[in-house]
């Protein structure tokens, strides 16, 4: 467990901690049902993930988590996913200091990027992630089979500095 600025103590996530996960996750990504017919994942879908890779956390108020991101090594690359910030957290900084916290997890790893994919409809996001140093990539299709809006992917990386 690792403490990062005020976001807390940040630990990986177990099986346990699956249904607030999903809880998070679901409220954080609410604004998302404007697009999309659905939850944004579901307690088998983040079962899936932590197979392929790992969540980190910060514990919230009793039986809640504050903050979460999906992380998975792909070569020498980091994929991030599904940053949620518990929507009474946002706006505090807490999701710069996951970003801070995902840097360090790939510097620890290796990897020379982390990439990310968000939906164009986002709009709040890529001012935000180009702000971090990240930068656009490319677009790919969303996919999403409940789409009540059209959307797409927009691919953004951001290369690490490291003693490659």
């Amino acid at each position: 467990m690792r403490q990062v600025g005020q976001v807390g103590l940040i630990r990986s996530a177990t099986e346990d901690d699956v249904p607030r996960l999903v809880a998070l996750i679901n409220a954080a990504f609410a604004m998302e049902r404007a697009f999309v017919d659905r939850d944004r994942t579901s307690v088998a879908e983040i079962t899936q993930y932590l197979r392929t890779g790992t969540f980190l956390v910060v514990d919230g108020e009793p039986g809640s988590l504050a903050s979460c991101m999906y992380l998975e090594q792909r070569g020498d690359r980091l994929y991030l996913g599904m940053l949620a910030v518990s929507p009474s957290q946002q706006k505090r900084g807490r999701g710069r200091q996951m970003m801070a916290a995902a840097e360090s997890h790939a510097a620890a790893l290796g990897c020379r990027a982390i990439d990310i994919r968000i939906v164009d409809r986002r709009t709040e996001l890529p001012p935000f992630y180009r702000a971090l140093g990240f930068v656009d990539r490319g677009t790919e299709p969303f996919g999403e089979p409940l789409l009540t809006k059209p959307c797409h992917f927009i691919l953004m990386s951001k290369e690490l500095n490291g003693p490659w």
